[in-house]
């Protein structure tokens, strides 16, 4: 089958991660690839490391982007392309012109929450050109029946997924000393971007209650791409504020986190609404206790307390509790950790393809 992943956004987060780590997927599955990306973006980078063949496109407009859906359209045409994979909102206006009027599906892959209806007639059109819709969540499902006009039909439930050695390597050795962490300490991690809705003042302020509890904050992103606000400095200035400075340990991005979950003893998932966080998969899948805010995707992802604790977006006094508390904490089962694997997810990704272009196999 021939599939083109298309995403215009310059930015590297989750969203663009996933575009990246389901073309690889699909093309181990023996598909034909092809990632369309603006030139010099993380995704256009990233790709090339990974050997993928690329497409680059302009960062079109959201709005009237005619001239961008006429190329896409006479690409996908001599491209004989089955299925036109995207993930962004922003892709979907100039995407569901450019797959009008020709033999290819449009498979829009869901990765952020739909906050406002999109009922009006515009809507309907661009809507109307999706083959399928995949939510990675129960819960995003039943949001796109509400805010669009998709039915539940026409929406698919697959999870997100990890590399299988994400559930079946052993605890890292010495993962503190690959870390620089002290060996003593209790660590509680968050990794991601640093943002002020990401919540890292809130784990701040809950380890400033633990000051006697020897609980250190393990925090591993970097400031948002192309924002000229710098959140690390903010953060360093409000460790200090706080007294917590000597129990905050910063480490830069890095895509190898797998020994910095076996370097912690608790994960804390402090977002204000997160809608499918892979920090929250990752720590599950390496069998850490995770306290995650009760917002978003995350009390799905948790079981709803059934295989993490929750507390309020801001609360860092239920957060500390929490800590305190982290060795009645219960974790993931095999069960629910493994529905994240990259085999049982890519099963089901076969059989979704094979029921939209039985003709293309």
């Amino acid at each position: 089958m021939k599939i083109e992943f298309l995403s215009s956004s310059t930015g590297w987060g989750g969203l663009e991660r996933n575009v990246l780590r389901y073309a690889h997927w699909m093309q181990e599955r023996g598909h034909r690839i092809t990632i369309n990306c603006v030139e010099g973006s993380r995704l256009d980078v990233n790709s090339k490391r990974a050997g993928l063949a690329i497409r680059h496109i302009r960062r079109q407009p959201r709005y009237g982007a005619y001239l961008s859906a006429l190329a896409m359209r006479k690409h996908l045409q001599r491209s004989r392309a089955d299925v036109l994979w995207i993930r962004d909102p922003r892709d979907l206006p100039m995407c569901s012109l450019a797959i009008r009027g020709i033999d290819c599906s449009l498979l829009f892959h869901q990765g952020m929450q739909i906050l406002t209806p999109k009922q009006a007639p515009w809507h309907r059109m661009r809507f109307g050109a999706i083959a399928r819709w995949v939510a990675p969540l129960e819960q995003l499902k039943a949001q796109a029946i509400e805010k669009t006009p998709l039915s539940a039909a026409d929406i698919s439930v697959i999870p997100l997924a990890l590399e299988d050695h994400w559930f079946t390597d052993p605890p890292t050795e010495n993962p503190r000393e690959r870390w620089n962490l002290p060996a003593k300490a209790k660590i509680v991690g968050l990794f991601g971007r640093l943002d002020s809705l990401k919540g890292q003042k809130t784990l701040l302020r809950a380890i400033a209650l633990l000051e006697d509890e020897a609980w250190h904050a393990f925090i591993v992103g970097e400031n948002t791409p192309n924002d000229t606000w710098d959140e690390r400095s903010e953060l360093n200035r409000y460790t200090e504020e706080l007294g917590v400075a000597d129990r905050v340990h910063w480490r830069d991005a890095s895509d190898d986190l797998q020994s910095a979950y076996d370097a912690c003893d608790a994960y804390a998932m402090c977002s204000a609404s997160e809608t499918i966080g892979m920090v929250t998969i990752e720590a599950m899948a390496r069998r850490i206790p995770v306290l995650g805010t009760d917002a978003g995707g995350t009390p799905e992802l948790l079981g709803h307390g059934a295989f993490g604790r929750l507390f309020e977006p801001g609360d860092f006094q239920a957060l500390a509790k929490e800590l305190r508390d982290i060795d009645g904490c219960p974790v993931a089962s095999d069960a629910h950790r493994m529905q994240f694997s990259k085999a049982m997810v890519m099963d089901k990704w076969d059989r979704l393809l094979a029921a939209l272009r039985p003709s293309a196999l």
